[in-house]
């Protein structure tokens, strides 16, 4: 079993891009990471790039010393609050940074168990059967208004609330990630997507089934999904990132 990648980070019509993505992947396990720094405080393309390559140290580590370890639930969240507390540190190092944050969302994964875990708004889809069968909810105003049924899921990329996060990593009042356990061995065809909010305010869930289905490689699947970004964008849109990974033999 190999899961296949590919990825994009652009900073679309912004000044510059706060958006940060990594990932390790080897024949028995990955962990792929994309961070979102809040564009309205200072450094928080800091963040992201520190959240996001800590992690990937953290799961190395844990990997190389125990790889089914690796992979559980308290680990995949230990990882998270490692990185958030690397960020505290490089803040309270340079106070410039002192209001700097960012979101998280990680997927892990040794093909047997997979954990998929999450801060803010950056989103993680897992599709199988070529079906959507699993999306994170956004820590935001926006996904309570959905909650409590005040609107439909499809319009949190419209609703007024939509950027107003209830939490992020890297802030003073940190709360853990939610962390989701996928316990059934991944299949050829099983799907990934993760993506800052950037890409999938302008790319819907019925056509990241459409792109998966009619593409022979990631690397098209990513293709087709930018290429309806790009023409729905406006001028100033956000930075965008996604990474697209698929279950192969």
């Amino acid at each position: 079993m190999k899961l296949l990648t590919a990825s994009i980070c652009k900073q679309g019509g912004r000044e510059y891009n706060q958006d940060y993505l990594d990932m390790t992947v080897s024949d028995d396990g990955a962990c792929l990471v994309v961070c979102d720094g809040l564009g309205s405080y200072y450094g928080s393309e800091v963040a992201s790039r520190i959240c996001a390559t800590n992690i990937i140290e953290s799961y190395k580590k844990a990997k190389d010393a125990d790889p089914e370890q690796a992979v559980k639930p308290e680990s995949c969240s230990g990882y998270i609050q490692a990185a958030h507390n690397r960020v505290i540190d490089e803040k309270e190092l340079h106070p410039p940074l002192k209001s700097s944050c960012t979101t998280v969302a990680t997927v892990v994964t040794d093909f047997k168990q997979t954990v998929m875990s999450h801060i803010g708004d950056t989103r993680i889809y897992f599709f199988k059967g070529g079906k959507l069968h699993f999306q994170t909810k956004d820590h935001s105003l926006s996904q309570i208004a959905v909650e409590l049924g005040r609107i439909a899921l499809r319009d949190i990329r419209t609703h007024k609330d939509q950027n107003k996060l209830t939490r992020v990593l890297g802030s003073d009042y940190y709360l853990p990630p939610d962390c989701d356990i996928y316990n059934t061995p991944l299949k050829p065809g099983d799907a990934f997507i993760l993506c800052t909010d950037g890409f999938w305010e302008y790319v819907y869930e019925e056509e990241m089934e459409e792109d998966l289905a009619s593409s022979a490689s990631p690397e098209d699947a990513l293709n087709k999904m930018e290429e309806r970004l790009l023409s729905r964008i406006t001028k100033f849109n956000d930075n965008y990132t996604a990474i697209v990974g698929i279950v192969e033999e």
